[in-house]
């Protein structure tokens, strides 16, 4: 499959160097999610983010650097417009990306979709792909879609500013309904939407596709290195990060046989997300799409959650 050919060349070229030992889950997390009730959650969850910033700049610091937004001119895409933007990274990099919008002058729900390992901007437009299309799916649903090509780190998360950024960009369209941004991702892109839901609030809803699993689970078989910067596997329980999206909307998608995360311990995973959801007080607002197959995006729940979520008038 060449999709599993991608992920692994781009593993294998832009991980950490191999690990020579197995690594364990902690005996004891430093945080993990033990609030009995909202007013124990709200601070838990500020403290946890913040404890994220300082893992993600100790690995690739934040700079002031100009966005620099260049959209293109829009062309037919059978169902919505569409054309090249480019924005200049947090490292000075020239970001390439898709833009898509609907006729109309808006204001539209706007989503950020991501590709995963091995993955660009044009894989997730792609129907063939493990992506199933699904920037263009969105796209002829009624939003803006923004989806980039963003480079494997060493650390997954070191895209975090850049994340950010992408917010940033659609910040500065006027046909763009700021108030209802959300986020959508498969595999790397699952975890890139994941750190991006749960480090700005300005992100409304998210979903998470073939990523969300507990730290045992993601440990028990071989997955790439990079989801894992120092000082992140000993903080939590990595399913206990979506408890950060609370009480936004966010929805799950798991694979039945998705070989990078055992579907037991998706569940697991799940069931420390609604304890904190329910903590909360907004259990209503998290799902999971349990379906057959593999790693792969499904999308038949995903598509009508954020339409939803952000109130789209398709």
């Amino acid at each position: 499959m060449l999709w599993l050919v991608s992920f692994l060349i781009a593993a294998a070229q832009a991980a950490p160097a191999a690990q020579t030992a197995p690594v364990q889950v902690p005996e004891k997390f430093q945080m993990p999610f033990q609030a009995t009730n909202a007013d124990e959650a709200g601070p838990w969850q500020q403290s946890v983010r913040a404890r994220l910033f300082e893992i993600v700049q100790a690995q690739n610091p934040h700079k002031d650097t100009p966005l620099d937004v260049k959209p293109g001119e829009f062309t037919d895409a059978r169902g919505f417009q569409k054309a090249q933007l480019t924005f200049t990274g947090n490292e000075s990099q020239t970001i390439d990306c898709w833009l898509t919008r609907p006729d109309g002058d808006g204001p539209f729900p706007a989503i950020v979709c991501l590709h995963g390992h091995g993955g660009d901007r044009d894989m997730i437009h792609d129907p063939e792909s493990i992506y199933k299309g699904l920037a263009a799916q969105y796209a002829r649903r009624g939003f803006v879609t923004l989806a980039p090509t963003l480079a494997h780190c060493p650390y997954a998360p070191n895209q975090l500013w850049n994340l950010m950024r992408l917010v940033d960009v659609l910040h500065t369209l006027p046909y763009v309904d700021k108030s209802r941004i959300g986020v959508a991702g498969l595999s790397m892109g699952g975890e890139w939407s994941m750190w991006l839901a749960a480090c700005d609030t300005r992100v409304s809803a998210a979903v998470v596709s073939g990523w969300m699993c507990s730290t045992e689970g993601v440990l028990r078989v071989p997955n790439c290195p990079c989801w894992m910067p120092p000082g992140l596997l000993e903080l939590c329980d990595i399913a206990e990060v979506h408890v950060l999206i609370a009480p936004r909307p966010l929805l799950i998608e798991s694979a039945i046989s998705d070989g990078c995360f055992p579907i037991d311990a998706t569940q697991t995973g799940f069931e420390k997300i609604v304890r904190g959801y329910t903590v909360l007080g907004a259990v209503q607002n998290v799902r999971r799409h349990t379906f057959p197959g593999g790693h792969a995006w499904s999308g038949e729940q995903a598509y009508p959650f954020l339409e939803k979520a952000l109130n789209s008038q398709h």
